[in-house]
């Protein structure tokens, strides 16, 4: 019991700290426990559609050791421009409910054998095309746009990981 005061003083001196420490927060909204757990995480039908190219960007791979020097920028903003040619030759990318994939050229016909097509699968709630590249494409809100990035390379020259592409679904 002798130690009684000085325990009192402490949580005094800790609540006139909490309080004034109060004082001098940022305001910050409170979110309901409905609102925390609506992270949107797309299922295979929300891909199911044809998509139009809508834009592009680079951004240093994940897995780059250091910071990008300006010579890499360069090559990957030089690459990207040629890989935003290619797409862009297509009117869309169609993904098809039975596991397929189709960059639609103009001519191509509805049915029958297509030049730039393939097979894709499901998981970690993205949507991987089946290239040497490995083609991500991932939606960050219901009814959003597409995110393209690509998780390999098929050569060590190329830039294929420095490239994000942005696909609008067509209606």
């Amino acid at each position: 019991m002798e130690n009684r005061p000085w325990t009192t003083s402490a949580a005094v001196a800790f609540l006139a700290t909490g309080l004034v420490g109060l004082t001098y927060m940022p305001a910050i909204a409170p979110v309901s426990p409905a609102q925390a757990q609506t992270e949107y995480l797309p299922t295979e039908k929300d891909f199911i559609g044809k998509w139009k190219l809508s834009g592009s960007a680079i951004r240093p791979p994940r897995d780059l050791k250091g910071s990008a020097t300006p010579k890499q920028e360069t090559a990957a903003t030089d690459f990207q421009k040629t890989v935003v040619s290619f797409y862009s030759a297509f009117d869309y990318l169609e993904i098809k409910p039975d596991g397929t994939y189709n960059f639609h050229q103009p001519g191509d016909p509805a049915s029958g054998p297509c030049v730039w097509c393939g097979t894709w699968s499901f998981k970690h709630s993205s949507l991987w095309l089946k290239l040497d590249t490995a083609p991500r494409l991932d939606i960050y809100a219901k009814g959003g746009d597409v995110q393209m990035t690509y998780t390999a390379e098929p050569q060590k020259t190329s830039n294929y990981k420095w490239l994000v592409f942005g696909w609008t679904k067509l209606n």
